[in-house]
């Protein structure tokens, strides 16, 4: 599944190939790739959100 800092990383590295890429096709699909990761990153920080929420605060 990997961390939600992976999955950004992971876009910007698709996006970067897609700046390079040969031709419209091969471009189209890394960025749809590097937005699916970009999708991924979210939810996972939506997790972590709901997560930290739910623990039960220690007051001491």
């Amino acid at each position: 599944m990997g961390t939600r800092n992976d999955h950004l990383t992971e876009a910007e590295r698709l996006e970067r190939q897609a700046e390079i890429a040969d031709n419209a096709h091969a471009r189209a699909a890394l960025l749809r790739m590097a937005q699916a990761s970009r999708g991924a990153a979210a939810l996972l920080g939506l997790f972590e959100a709901n997560y930290d929420e739910a623990l039960p605060v220690v007051r001491g």
